[in-house]
């Protein structure tokens, strides 16, 4: 019987079967099922709801990251597993009008994190201003988004879609905004594969478990 194929991400590729090693869960080997110009990167897993546990999130994300280096990624949600690969395949033909979008927005991008964290006495800070400098990174990215402030002292919270060929340019920009800011801490974290940059359902549970 078939083992049932868990995604990681999907990329661009010739629809030539690629391996990566046995990065997987389980140790399992992460290969390609091509469907025309997209590939699903998977491993043969059990078909089963898979909790969210700190290990396998992380292994989730290594996998997505490790392809980001060679490819362009579109990010799948983590759990989505497939009986077989005619399901899988069936789904991606029907979903390939939306992958081609997303990837038209991402293709050769990545995403870069800005998170700025105040200090604990913070009466002077001028928040407008510092909030304008920073946004003045929107005109290197090609698309930014702000994302949820879960503490009192986070002052912001962006992610950042950026050609790869601006990434050392971004960067510069980041370290000339922190001499500026001294007294505050500013987080600089990526490149990431462009995960709040794909906001589509390009592969759902309900087609996985079939």
């Amino acid at each position: 019987m078939e083992a049932g194929k868990y995604v990681y991400c999907i990329i661009k590729a010739d629809g030539e079967r690629k391996s990566f090693g046995s990065i997987g869960f389980g140790g399992e080997e992460v290969y390609t099922i091509g469907y025309k110009d997209f590939a699903a990167v998977v491993s043969d897993s059990p078909v089963e709801e898979y909790e969210a546990a700190e290990k396998e999130v992380e292994i989730h994300k290594r996998v997505a990251e490790q392809m980001m280096k060679d490819y362009s990624v579109l990010p799948v949600a983590y759990g989505m597993v497939f009986r077989n690969k005619k399901i899988l395949l069936l789904t991606m033909s029907k979903a390939r009008k939306a992958m081609r979008k997303a990837m038209k927005a991402v293709d050769n991008k990545v995403e870069l994190g800005i998170k700025i964290i105040l200090p604990k006495e913070a009466a002077e800070w001028d928040g407008k201003q510092c909030e304008s400098d920073f946004s003045g990174l929107k005109k290197i990215a090609a698309e930014s988004k702000k994302l949820k402030l879960f503490s009192e002292r986070l002052a912001l919270n962006a992610s950042f879609l950026v050609d790869r060929g601006k990434i050392e340019e971004f960067s510069r920009a980041v370290g000339e905004l922190k001499d500026k800011y001294e007294s505050l801490k500013v987080q600089y974290s990526g490149p990431w594969p462009p995960y709040n940059f794909v906001d589509i359902h390009i592969l759902g549970k309900r087609r996985g478990f079939r």
